[in-house]
């Protein structure tokens, strides 16, 4: 499906952000003369009643917080093919999750941000409602007409009432800020949920790296010299695995924070309960054994089926995945509700301007290849991939061999490495590029590691076990000869789509 033109009065100029289940546009109000983001709902899941639903759900949620420490709704509508849309602020300064590529930020700097995270946060607290996914993409920038900028919370798709959160929760949040809780069916995570997520930024804008293990995880002044001791103490209170030991909510960590500048906000009038949500999460992985080739590849054990007998209804992310996912690192620069440049291609940071890349598939391309740290994954590696399985034609349709789209994915297998994975319904033709691609990165996360040992180029080793699945590489101890000729392409088009 191409980008419209317009969304009601608004003019769509480029697309900024995509995840699993929305894009988000920059487009232009006219008649008030500013820049807005729109996200639209992606047309394969406009006419799943539940999807949509908590689409329309986050929108409600935001424009009810009408915080300026939140992402601020200022309107609503449907396009004539009946995707729903939404009207957002517009971040014209990025995300912390640029930032922080980088490295770490100034002490100074990290407490005013957490600072007003946890302001927006406790907004939410103050409502009855749990983030649930606070990390780094999720927190924007925009400027101020006098100078300055303010932070801004965003992207309330597994968000959920404290009112919901009595009985039967689905796993969701992202690895690396996510509180153990949150992996559990019935953990039913609360406000200290989001305090874990809140020490979790905390503690990596100040060492530029995601909280390990708690059993190997050290204070924030061990790999920070000059970070206060009382920070060290409120940040790794926020992250102890016990939530009964934790901050009881973001106003009481914002209060435990020296030097932040914040103070909790007022307390507002609770929302009514939600609408029926059963939350969403990263899904089950799928087996990989005995897999002669990765579009065959099925779900073992009977966890999945339980999943999804418990799901009753779908919860949508779409700011897309981060973090270090199944294979852990570092997070990937995933695009959220209001990131994006006006000004030129960022993509041509990883990918060759002049190439036949189609323009509208570079941003997932980036997004897919930097999805981890994953050695070998990159945009090129994606392009090349992409136009070795379709020659960038989203209508691809193989009835023969059961594959669809510009990556050729088989549907059974798209379901287990779509966001959402098996908490999402299940994918059917056609296959969007948008789910399609961004796809492929969680793939090369999650299997990649399972090849580290197999000697040869890591970025063809990927794609090779994008074809064979992990089993037969290990048995050839490479990429199966049936496939060389499929790498010498990818190899080709790898060269032409770096940057010079």
């Amino acid at each position: 499906m191409t980008a419209p033109s317009f969304a009601g009065r608004y003019r769509i100029e480029q697309i900024i952000g995509v995840g699993g289940f929305a894009t988000v546009h920059l487009a232009h109000d006219d008649e008030l003369r500013s820049p807005v983001a729109v996200k639209i709902l992606a047309d394969n899941w406009a006419r799943q009643s539940d999807v949509r639903e908590r689409f329309l759900q986050e929108a409600r949620l935001l424009r009810r917080a009408d915080s300026h420490w939140l992402v601020q709704v200022f309107d609503i509508g449907e396009l004539d093919d009946g995707r729903p849309y939404f009207v957002m602020t517009y971040a014209d300064r990025g995300t912390l999750h640029e930032r922080l590529s980088g490295g770490a930020l100034a002490v100074e700097e990290a407490l005013r941000v957490i600072g007003e995270i946890a302001q927006g946060v406790a907004v939410l607290h103050g409502i009855g409602v749990v983030h649930r996914d606070l990390k780094p993409s999720n927190v924007l920038f925009r400027s101020r007409a006098h100078g300055g900028e303010r932070v801004m919370v965003a992207d309330l798709g597994i968000a959920r009432s404290t009112d919901h959160l009595t009985g039967l929760t689905l796993p969701a949040g992202s690895p690396g800020y996510m509180a153990p809780e949150q992996l559990h069916f019935d953990g039913a995570p609360d406000a200290r949920a989001d305090v874990h997520g809140l020490g979790a930024l905390t503690y990596h804008m100040l060492t530029g790296q995601v909280p390990g293990r708690p059993e190997e995880r050290v204070p924030p002044s061990a790999l920070r010299p000059g970070v206060p001791p009382e920070v060290d103490e409120a940040v790794m209170r926020a992250l102890d695995p016990d939530r009964d030991h934790r901050w009881p909510d973001a106003g009481a960590y914002l209060a435990a924070l020296p030097s932040s500048g914040a103070t909790p906000p007022p307390t507002p009038v609770p929302l009514a309960p939600a609408s029926e949500d059963d939350g969403h999460g990263q899904g089950a992985e799928p087996e990989t054994g005995g897999s002669p080739n990765r579009r065959r590849m099925v779900l073992g054990g009977g966890a999945a089926v339980a999943a999804l007998a418990v799901a009753a209804a779908v919860a949508v992310s779409v700011s897309g995945q981060e973090g270090p996912g199944t294979a852990g690192g570092p997070a990937p620069a995933t695009p959220t509700a209001t990131r994006g440049e006006a000004v030129g291609d960022p993509t041509g940071r990883w990918l060759r301007l002049d190439s036949d890349i189609p323009k509208e598939y570079r941003s997932l391309i980036v997004q897919a290849g930097t999805y981890c740290a994953q050695p070998g994954l990159s945009p090129p590696l994606i392009a090349a991939m992409l136009k070795a399985e379709s020659g960038f034609d989203p209508a691809l349709t193989d009835h023969r061999a059961d594959e669809y789209g510009i990556a050729r994915w088989t549907p059974g297998v798209l379901w287990h490495w779509q966001p959402g994975g098996l908490q999402s319904p299940k994918p059917s033709p056609p296959l969007g590029p948008e789910l399609s691609i961004l796809s492929m990165g969680r793939f090369m996360c999650g299997l990649g590691p399972k090849i580290k040992d197999i000697p040869g180029d890591p970025a063809l080793n990927l794609a090779g076990l994008f074809r064979s699945g992990v089993d037969p590489m290990h048995r050839d101890n490479g990429v199966p000869e049936r496939w060389r000729e499929y790498l010498g392409k990818v190899a080709k088009y790898m060269d032409d789509y770096r940057p010079r």
